[in-house]
């Protein structure tokens, strides 16, 4: 349950590790990108015994010039004093939840109200006063405040959100107070006592934080008993919490909440300190979520075996896409080896790391693993030495209304594991940029990155073999270790290759890119197989490429054997590119489009060996300068293949995809070592022989 694992991961941090400071940011949205705008205009409302109240207007950060515009940039250090969680459903205009202290977001509505009236501004302190146990206000404090706040906005027209803070001072436990010596934590010099400054006091401000979280548990339900995650008799509460937007009393599926709200306690419940673990998860969870990559979302939303449908697909945008978002959890494999506060103190170190990562530089770019989750996640120092398990999350939906849809949860996953599966998509990588250099007369940088980063990316080779629908359970198979079958990529690069060969030549670019993935998904998972199953078995049915190029043109006669259906399609493709580029240079004509796939038929096993291979020395006869061109040794070998395809007729019937993935391969690759000019095309290269 994503709950549990939430409890778990909350639960080191409650029991110590963190100062208040940083549960305060950690547990709020003080440093959110989606709050800073906020701080442009904060209100801070003082208040003293016996006093007077005083409403100053602050800007709490500065503005960052960028390019052509500037960027906001709030002051975490006084944002962390006055904590607020920005509602995530529901009518945000409305009060939401309960208010540890009196830190009140106004959103551009409000302030276009307060504007209007104080009666607006007292309305609107009014309503979040119930919602705040722990301040109290007379009527003429909200009138002289709301008035006072108003006054500043008819100043300011150009203000449009802005944060009210109550900065209540009265009182020995009061979640402010005085201090004269200056810290760069202060909210200003007080207006009533000049001669010292408002200061939070973290430790109290994140005792009544607690306390706002179990209320708005309560509020829909409590009662003593059980808890449902740790056993302890307690006090219990609802496990609705607003850090926390998955378990809606309003959603119906999977688990339909029936009845009174109220009720919900007695299916779900948690004990105060369950809760607050809950809590800190569930924020964890919230900071570490993250989109997948938009290389990775806009092939699972791809048309698996149609290359044509993935050419329309890549002209969509992709802000037109579902978006899809991950997230990881790094759990300990044994809850009771946080019973060592250094070890707490440790685990606290590594979320702080996980968020906020390093620069991708030395070391800490190894940790950075969204080559193999496939969004940005980084795995702190000491995951990998200790007991550690980390849990996936994908999901797509709009949180705010509950209307989460889970798309995997992949848990176990050994850190380990994923640091030799990144491993493996850089060599993969590495592999699928030789081949684009080979393939191609001309790579430009950008296309060397582009293909680097697609080919390293674990996901996306996934997903491009296997289809949207199949990537989560293969995903999970190579996290948990575990072997791939290689039919369902092989007919769907088959497939692909068919649907572009009726417009051969014009799509030779394409087949060439389908060449290079066939070729870098079978190098993916012999890497795979060898480096992280560690069985020792190949995944690939054909020798190295290069070798094999070696064996169909140079192998002695009396020992040529040709292992496999896909050795043979290869080396189809090989000799009749071979005679295809003599065929141009005497015809001006493309042999395989004019010989082989006569009147648009398909281009098929039979069709090659019948049309394509058997008939070259017939071909070759007709043309005088071509047969004394091709000479004797080529026809040795192409008699070879075909006494070859004859052995291993029976077998291709059976394996037809990978005959014709490995025929284009052989046909693309045969010459790779040729002189490539920039901007040459097929015929130029034809010539060159």
């Amino acid at each position: 349950m994503i709950i549990e694992d939430l409890i778990r991961m909350g639960r080191p941090l409650l029991e110590g590790g963190m100062e208040s400071r940083e549960v305060l940011k950690l547990v709020s949205d003080a440093e959110s990108e989606t709050t800073k705008n906020f701080y442009r205009h904060v209100f801070v409302a003082e208040l003293a015994e016996h006093s007077e109240s005083f409403v100053s207007h602050q800007v709490w950060g500065q503005e960052m010039p960028e390019k052509k515009r500037t960027d906001f940039k709030p002051d975490v250090k006084k944002t962390i004093g006055a904590p607020f969680v920005l509602p995530k459903g529901g009518n945000q205009l409305h009060p939401q939840g309960f208010y540890g202290v009196g830190v009140y977001p106004c959103y551009d509505k409000h302030i276009q109200r307060f504007r209007e009236s104080s009666q607006n501004v007292t309305k609107f302190l009014l309503s979040r006063l119930k919602k705040t146990p722990s301040l109290q206000l007379s009527k003429e404090q909200v009138d002289e405040i709301s008035a006072k706040v108003r006054q500043y906005l008819l100043e300011d027209t150009q203000a449009e959100k802005g944060v009210l803070v109550i900065a209540d001072t009265r009182g020995e436990n009061a979640p402010y107070h005085y201090m004269e010596r200056l810290t760069s934590y202060h909210f200003g010099r007080s207006h009533i006592f000049p001669e010292k400054y408002i200061h939070p006091n973290f430790e109290r401000i994140l005792e009544l934080f607690w306390e706002a979280k179990i209320l708005e548990g309560a509020e829909k339900g409590e009662r003593e008993g059980m808890c449902s995650f740790c056993g302890d008799e307690s006090r219990l509460v609802t496990a609705y919490c607003k850090a926390w937007p998955w378990y809606l009393p309003t959603w119906t599926c999977p688990l339909p909440n029936a009845g009174s709200e109220t009720m919900l306690v007695e299916g779900i419940a948690a004990c105060p300190a369950c809760y607050k673990a809950l809590v800190y998860g569930a924020c964890l969870f919230g900071k570490l979520t993250r989109r997948v990559q938009s290389l990775v979302i806009r092939e699972i939303f791809s048309p698996v075996n149609n290359q044509e449908g993935k050419n329309l697909n890549a002209r969509k945008e992709i802000s037109k896409l579902p978006n899809i978002q991950g997230s990881g959890l790094l759990l300990p494999l044994l809850d009771t080896s946080f019973d060592d506060p250094e070890i707490r103190q440790e685990f606290a170190e590594n979320v702080q790391q996980m968020l906020s990562p390093p620069d991708r530089k030395g070391s800490a770019a190894d940790r950075h693993i969204l080559a193999v989750t496939g969004f940005e996640l980084f795995l702190p120092d000491g995951a990998d030495k200790r007991d550690y398990r980390l849990s996936l999350i994908y999901f797509s939906g709009d949180t705010g209304k509950g209307d989460i849809h889970l798309r995997s949860y992949i848990e176990d996953v050994v850190p380990s594991t994923i640091s030799l599966l990144r491993r493996v998509g850089r060599q993969t990588a590495e592999t699928a940029v030789s081949l684009l250099r080979d393939l191609f007369a001309s790579v430009s940088r950008e296309q060397e990155a582009f293909y680097n980063t697609q080919y390293s990316s674990v996901p996306f080779l996934l997903t491009r073999a296997y289809g949207g629908p199949y990537l989560w359970d293969q995903l999970q198979a190579v996290l948990h270790r575990r072997s791939l079958a290689l039919s369902r990529p092989l007919y769907n690069i088959a497939e692909r290759l068919r649907s572009v060969t009726p417009r051969y030549p014009d799509s030779l670019n394409e087949i060439r890119e389908e060449v290079v993935f066939y070729l870098s998904f079978l190098d993916f998972l012999t890497r795979y197989q060898k480096e992280v199953l560690k069985n020792g078995g190949p995944a690939m049915a054909m020798r190295p490429l290069k070798e094999l190029l070696k064996v169909i043109f140079d192998e002695p006669v009396e020992t040529f054997r040709l292992e496999s259906p896909d050795e043979l399609g290869f080396a189809c493709g090989a000799v009749i590119r071979q005679f295809s580029r003599q065929y141009y240079v005497e015809t001006q004509k493309d042999y395989l489009k004019q010989r082989v796939m006569t009147f648009g038929s398909d281009l098929t096993p039979q069709a090659i060996w019948k049309r394509g291979v058997k008939q070259i020395f017939e071909v070759a006869a007709r043309f005088p300068n071509l047969d004394s061109k091709i000479g004797e040794v080529f026809r040795r070998r192409v008699g070879l293949v075909l006494k070859e395809y004859d052995r291993l007729h029976e077998e291709i019937q059976g394996r037809k995809d990978e005959f014709m993935a490995a025929f284009w391969s052989g046909y693309c690759l045969q010459g790779f070592d040729r002189p490539k000019g920039k901007g040459k095309s097929e015929a130029d290269e034809d010539d060159e022989n």
